[in-house]
């Protein structure tokens, strides 16, 4: 292959960039690199490190940042766009870097620590990015304890982390000064109270029930037609069940057909199945009790 096909395979996979060592590795001389530059065909972009295409956005920019700088690793606001962590305000794309590291990149918020372990970090879409606890401990230094709640209680509902795996990294990192440290820790003390073993969905929905005064209703019910199943909360007498369904976006194909097939079969046994969503919970609680009440009351 042509040597200028090998670099330019290589600067797409980085943003757009490609380092001097990349390139003396690729048999690029220093005579060829200086002509390029010349003719304008590439562009000094940062330290050893050159241009060879125009990044188009955010996630260019992380894929060169993460090639040029040493070890970098995505983190903060950019690690929970990764990981899907929607309810997390917009925030400047960011890096993680070494404290030994002096290093900084265009467009990019180079961040400096030095507990950044091993365990901490994966690989997603081909970048070195925070795992999705050390990724909320992080922004614990960054956000309000209200966007902090919401952030936590989205990742738990959504099942993308464990509150064990939050509080555990919290206390392998913690130390006198890091940003955040409190923060997180009232958000954990707040989310470990008795009754846990229920998804914070679940406990979010029940608190729903009981601040609109609903009575009659009973928790993880037997299915009458179906002993082993149960319904999250069922209304025995009006023959009504509440699901909470806490799968973002029915991304689990197998689970929604079968949730499609039990509302059926509750359909064919003279019952009605609700079901609500983390959305409806979080940002619409008025609408989820005035649907259910609604249905309560008139019994149909």
């Amino acid at each position: 292959m042509h040597p200028e096909s090998i670099v330019n395979r290589v600067a797409s996979r980085q943003g757009g960039v490609v380092t001097r060592q990349q390139l003396f590795a690729l048999g690029v001389s220093e005579a060829q690199i200086e002509r390029r530059l010349s003719s304008g065909l590439w562009v000094r972009f940062a330290r050893g490190a050159y241009a060879v295409f125009d990044q188009r956005d955010q996630t260019d920019r992380l894929r060169a940042a993460t090639a040029v700088l040493p070890a970098a690793v995505v983190s903060h606001f950019s690690a929970a766009g990764i990981h899907g962590m929607s309810r997390v305000p917009q925030g400047p794309p960011s890096v993680l870097v070494h404290t030994s590291t002096t290093h900084v990149f265009p467009g990019v918020s180079v961040v400096r620590c030095h507990d950044l372990a091993s365990h901490h970090i994966q690989i997603v879409d081909d970048m070195r990015t925070t795992t999705p606890a050390r990724t909320i401990v992080d922004l614990a230094g960054r956000l309000t304890l209200g966007e902090l709640g919401v952030c936590l209680d989205d990742a738990l509902a959504t099942r993308l982390v464990e509150i064990d795996d939050v509080a555990g990294l919290l206390n392998e990192v913690a130390r006198k000064g890091k940003p955040g440290v409190t923060l997180l820790r009232a958000a954990l003390d707040d989310r470990t109270g008795a009754d846990y073993s229920r998804s914070v969905l679940e406990q979010r929905g029940i608190r729903i029930l009981e601040d609109a005064g609903f009575g009659g209703y009973k928790l993880e019910y037997s299915i009458p037609w179906s002993p082993r199943q149960r319904f999250d909360v069922a209304f025995p007498q009006e023959q009504i069940a509440v699901e909470w369904d806490s799968r973002r976006w029915h991304a689990q194909l197998g689970a929604f057909d079968r949730d499609r097939e039990r509302d059926r079969a509750a359909i064919a046994n003279g019952w009605r199945v609700l079901r609500f969503t983390w959305s409806d919970v979080q940002d619409r609680p008025g609408a989820v009790a005035s649907t259910l009440r609604d249905l309560v009351e008139t019994g149909s």
